[in-house]
């Protein structure tokens, strides 16, 4: 038995792969987009560890959010759409890689039939046989004008935009379970100042009860002090509501219902291991934002499909080739003298199709200025998150120095007035005014410490933060 000759089809293969081209996509040119070089409110440039490489185990504190971070992570619903869409479109990706080269398929068959008597030269009937093997190029293009590149490069542009949006998810989730854990401690710590609150005016109202008794106050005071007692305990129900409320929301994006095993969280005031983020450079923040990748990714799949738009113009070239060995009896199928090959290229030249080729192309090119247009958008809106968050995080450590201690003054301010009260010196109107003042400052303070923590967690977020457990130090990188 002699080998097969595969010559032919190593020529046809190799002739083919040497023709195809450069794809004929435009050069890429990042939009100029105006921003600032430094952020306004960066309080702290060139100081600590930036967002993206800080792990949101050691900027977040709270191991009790810790371990709803790491369900919500493996079992949030949109998270893992959002993965399960760029590992599809990876798979995209490779079919539409796979174009760029040849498929090569072996290939066998066998038939036998009879002939009928009338039919043959003989006058007789006989029986015949036909068997063959080989390998074959079945409609193979040669990317001549580079539209197999072209797309194959769109494909992958794509898959790099999915892969952005997931993360883009992800930095979105972490902060989003960050600040409805937020609003839940918000709301434990705001049902705690409720009960305080009611346990203080019940025992004022005892007071109240027995001075009117002895007709020390009237009876407006003492339904004044009622009213105040209402009042605290609408507050308490609606913090119950909001507390209820924060879980439900923490359930949903953990997608599962609150363990029962969670570790023992931290208070509001304990919430993060770090307060001084530093913004960096706007350039920074264009490298860190994956919703920035994601735009100019799209902007890069605009252009590409602008090549392929561009190749329709020129000639489609595609291959079909065949080696192997054919024979009328299977044990002289591999018998020398029986080797058969073909090689079939056709051509598909475009000469008139009423202007669709160049409304696709002029289609792509606008598609192309939408994605500049998009990327533009995403830029101006990354910086002004930034810029939103840090403005925001200045003038809320402001507030609540004086909130603090617009807080602590009302205390004090009570205080003494409870005591002149009980000693007849102040109206009951005065302690009313002082009540309502200080449990007023009291739930300003608090929820200005909400506001706060979520700005913390949204600046992080802004920046790029959120995608990596650890902080990625020096050494971890070098590796």
């Amino acid at each position: 038995m002699k080998h097969m000759n595969f010559k032919p089809l190593i020529s046809a293969v190799a002739v083919s792969i040497a023709l195809s081209a450069c794809a004929m996509i435009p050069k890429y040119e990042q939009p100029q987009v105006s921003v600032p070089e430094n952020f306004k409110y960066d309080t702290y440039p060139g100081t600590g560890i930036q967002a993206a490489s800080l792990g949101w185990q050691d900027y977040f504190a709270d191991p009790r959010l810790h371990r709803l971070i790491e369900i919500a992570l493996a079992r949030n619903t949109d998270l893992r759409s959002a993965a399960l869409n760029a590992e599809a479109l990876r798979k995209q990706y490779m079919i539409q890689r796979a174009d760029l080269l040849p498929g090569i398929n072996a290939t066998g068959s066998g038939s036998r039939g009879r002939t009928a008597a009338d039919l043959s030269n003989t006058g007789r009937s006989y029986v015949s046989s036909a068997y063959s093997v080989g390998l074959g190029v079945t409609s193979y293009e040669i990317d001549l004008f580079g539209k197999v590149r072209s797309n194959t490069e769109a494909a992958l542009q794509s898959y790099f935009n999915s892969a952005a949006t997931r993360d883009a998810t992800h930095l979105s989730l972490v902060a989003s379970v960050a600040k409805a854990y937020f609003n839940e401690l918000y709301a434990a710590e705001s049902m705690k100042l409720a009960q305080n609150v009611l346990k203080t005016r019940e025992q004022t109202y005892k007071l109240t009860q027995l001075k009117h008794k002895a007709g020390v106050v009237s009876a407006v005071d003492l339904r004044q002090q009622e009213a105040l007692i209402e009042s605290a305990k609408a507050d308490y129900a609606n913090a119950v509501k909001s507390k209820e409320q924060a879980a439900n929301a923490l359930a949903v994006l953990i997608n599962q219902p609150l363990p029962a095993d969670l570790p023992a969280g931290l208070p509001l005031n304990k919430q993060f291991k770090i307060s001084k983020l530093p913004a960096g450079l706007s350039s920074e923040v264009m490298l860190n934002r994956p919703d920035i990748r994601a735009a100019e990714h799209s902007l890069k799949q605009a252009n590409a499909n602008i090549g392929a738009a561009r190749a329709a113009f020129f000639p489609s070239i595609s291959l079909t080739s065949t080696i192997g060995t054919g024979s009328t009896e299977l044990s002289g199928l591999f018998k020398g003298g029986n080797g058969t090959w073909s090689f079939a290229p056709s051509i598909n030249l475009p000469i008139f199709n009423w202007g669709s080729n160049k409304a696709n192309l002029d289609a792509a090119k606008i598609r192309q200025q939408i994605q500049v247009v998009n990327y533009e958008a995403a830029v101006q809106s990354a910086f002004q998150d930034v810029a939103n968050a840090l403005v925001a995080r200045e003038q809320l450590d402001k507030s609540n120095a004086a909130l603090t201690k617009q807080s602590r003054a009302y205390a004090d301010s009570l205080r003494l007035i409870n005591l002149r009260y009980r000693h007849g010196v102040s109206s009951a109107l005065d302690l009313l005014d002082a009540e309502r003042s200080s449990y007023s400052a009291d739930t300003a303070l608090l929820a200005n410490q909400l506001t706060r923590l979520e700005n913390l967690a949204d600046l992080y977020k802004a920046l790029g933060g959120g995608l990596k457990r650890y902080t990625q130090n020096d050494d971890a990188a070098r590796q």
